[in-house]
């Protein structure tokens, strides 16, 4: 079997601010898809081969459950070299609180949960 990570989907309730936060994440858009009736707008976003393919309604839908324990999407993980260096560029683009603090995960893992826009989150990785 031949697979690889490609791009995971999430719907957004305001495109441009969505699109504003992955790109403080370093993602840019490759391509911008616009039904003809303008009901809703898919943008794909990459950052080093992996893709958020952003959708956005005419129709905001409900916020889904959020909670450790719910079912379907729980973060998208991003791996850097430096959980702290990261975290503080986020900060100061005001995207990120100043209260996030990254943690030391047994048995050699740096994390930190940051929210996109809408509420999903997105873990920061550093390995050893």
């Amino acid at each position: 079997m031949d697979l690889r990570p490609h791009h995971i989907g999430i719907v957004v309730s305001d495109l441009e601010r969505s699109i504003a936060f992955y790109e403080a994440l370093g993602f840019h858009t490759v391509r911008v898809m616009d039904s003809d009736d303008g009901s809703r707008v898919i943008t794909f976003m990459d950052l080093g081969g992996m893709q958020v393919e952003l959708f956005w309604y005419a129709t905001t839908p409900a916020p889904a459950e959020r909670g450790e324990k719910r079912l379907g999407f729980a973060h998208l993980a991003l791996d850097t070299v430096d959980v702290a260096a990261a975290l503080a560029e986020l900060k100061a683009t005001g995207l990120v609180p100043d209260d996030v603090q990254p943690r030391v995960v047994p048995p050699d893992f740096t994390l930190a949960y940051i929210l996109d826009p809408d509420g999903a989150e997105i873990e920061l990785m550093q390995r050893g």
